[in-house]
């Protein structure tokens, strides 16, 4: 059982939390009650607001947020009651249907996402573990998901899973509108997962979107080469599907111990120096999510400010990604969408992985 509460807007004030009803035991068997006949003045209400705030959204205690405020732990406890009883704070009590759903829902709110979706791995093989992830997160975008026409692929184990599953699937009767094509150039590797153009055939076969293919490779030997190739026409087309961008399929990669040459010529010391955690796509980020500038953009992907507007960013998590790297991910304010083994979602969700 979770409950949800609600933080009515105050001009730009408005928030949304969940918390587990036994941890916090802020129930007390009253029905809520919802927009009263008592309604505080403008002075009283931004003091209500503040110690709701501080209460639900920062999970401070009630002696604490006395100390901040100037007065009495007991006068924040009327407080507390006075923003329920005059329907600043609501609340709502749900049954969740499984132990998945009550992650996903802590997930959710944790991180602002607009939707987590947390799939059962434990007992399971590495190997069925990401794939239960990968099928989770193809019939969302596949079925569930609205604005999807322009929708750009990442790499990686986990979007190479993705596009996998799809090709197992029958192509859609009836051909979808719109396109797909990938977010970085190809890499030279032998894992298919990395082959992105191979990734979208994959997709668009099963959707019936229109594939447009990137042929450049996603680091070139130096900034002089990258720019000769921005100026191709093969660069502009994909430049405007960039600018099209409605949904993006990407996966959260840990960070190597050891870079490859080719990273660690665009960032010397940079990631070592400055703590990077994770990466998306080539973007790499710290604990804080905060991305770590390169010494040489030699990168050709989707510049972080396009990828920042798409309506849809939803993010494939493997068993193996540490929570660190998943944390620094989340807090970059990119992801809109996570899809992730319940193992990863206990940690990231425990207090002592979110200082």
């Amino acid at each position: 059982m979770w409950v949800s509460v609600n933080l009515s807007p105050d001009e730009k004030t408005q928030g949304v939390f969940l918390f587990d009803i036994c941890q916090r035991g802020i129930y007390n068997g009253r029905k809520p009650h919802f927009g009263g006949s008592m309604v505080p003045d403008d002075r009283k209400l931004k003091r209500l607001i503040a110690a709701a705030s501080m209460y639900y959204k920062d999970n401070m205690l009630q002696s604490e947020i006395a100390g901040v405020m100037g007065i009495s732990r007991p006068m924040v406890s009327r407080l507390l009651a006075e923003a329920r009883e005059c329907g600043v704070v609501t609340i709502t009590i749900n049954e969740a249907g499984s132990a998945q759903e009550l992650l996903a829902g802590r997930v959710t709110a944790r991180f602002s996402l607009k939707r987590a979706f947390v799939v059962p791995s434990r007992g399971s093989s590495t190997r069925d573990g990401n794939s239960s992830v990968a099928r989770r997160a193809f019939t969302f975008w596949h079925d569930e998901l609205e604005e999807t026409e322009y929708t750009g692929v990442g790499c990686g184990y986990m979007v190479g899973m993705f596009s996998e599953y799809a090709g197992t699937r029958t192509p859609d009767p009836v051909p979808r509108q719109g396109e797909i094509f990938p977010l970085i150039g190809g890499i030279k590797a032998s894992f298919r997962s990395y082959h992105t153009n191979e990734l979208v055939r994959l997709i668009a076969v099963q959707s019936g979107l229109n594939a447009s293919y990137l042929y450049m490779p996603a680091l070139f030997d130096s900034e002089d080469e990258k720019r000769m190739y921005e100026h191709t026409e093969a660069y502009r087309d994909i430049e405007s599907r960039w600018m099209s961008l409605t949904t993006a399929v990407i996966g959260i990669s840990n960070l190597h111990a050891t870079p490859d040459l080719a990273t660690a010529a665009r960032f010397g010391r940079a990631l070592i120096e400055e703590r990077a955690v994770g990466r998306i796509l080539a973007h790499y980020y710290d604990i804080n999510g905060r991305f770590i500038e390169p010494q040489n953009d030699i990168a050709m992907q989707i510049p972080l400010s396009r990828l920042r507007t798409a309506k849809n960013v939803v993010a494939l998590c493997a068993d193996y990604l540490t929570p660190e790297s998943l944390l620094g991910a989340l807090r970059t304010g990119i992801i809109t969408h996570l899809v992730l083994p319940d193992t990863l979602a206990d940690q990231i969700t425990q207090p002592s992985d979110l200082q």
